[in-house]
């Protein structure tokens, strides 16, 4: 089976452990590309994540969280789908199906450089493997949960003290309702 890393990062040969929001140093992988990918681009830096998706049947699907978020965030920037070989070495600490950590490096057996992250969205999504939920047709309850865990996320980590902070900035600039609350 293969395994697919998504990264900004050009040029890997070998994936390598890094801390991750887990606190431990994993390598991040999936047996899905589509879910791969999303990670090619990173909206806010680590230890921060905005990834809101989830599973129809096996249709990945993006929930924005405000208007044409997916456009903004993915729309002409470059990324690299890493694939690599199946090792005995992964764990699923996540519970998403898909998704696979390994604690050792893992070399890497090909890579496609994505020109731009969403036409290759907008590709997958005409095959049917990804789908986009619009900004006004996320239920109330979905958006409740997000725009709590934002709300923890500032206090957790004291970003209004922080404005300069890439987070900071994210929240306030795409969610100026929560921030300014």
């Amino acid at each position: 089976m293969l395994l697919y890393h998504g990264s900004s990062v050009s040029g890997l040969t070998q994936l390598k452990p890094f801390l991750s929001e887990h606190q431990k140093p994993y390598v991040y992988l999936s047996s899905n590309p589509v879910v791969a990918l999303l990670y090619a681009v990173k909206p806010v830096p680590k230890p921060f994540s905005f990834y809101p998706y989830g599973f129809d049947k096996n249709i990945v699907v993006y929930s924005e969280y405000y208007e044409d978020c997916f456009r903004d965030i993915y729309k002409g920037k470059k990324g690299y789908l890493y694939e690599c070989e199946s090792i005995e070495h992964t764990e699923n600490p996540t519970a998403i199906h898909c998704a696979y950590t390994c604690e050792i490096p893992i070399n890497v057996c090909n890579c496609t450089e994505i020109r731009d992250v969403y036409n290759k969205f907008m590709d997958y999504k005409e095959n049917g493997l990804f789908d986009i939920k619009p900004f006004c047709a996320v239920p109330e309850k979905e958006l409740l949960f997000a725009y709590n865990d934002i709300k923890t996320t500032i206090e957790q980590y004291q970003l209004r003290s922080h404005v300069n902070n890439p987070m900071s900035k994210f929240i306030k600039s795409h969610f100026p309702e929560i921030w300014f609350e």
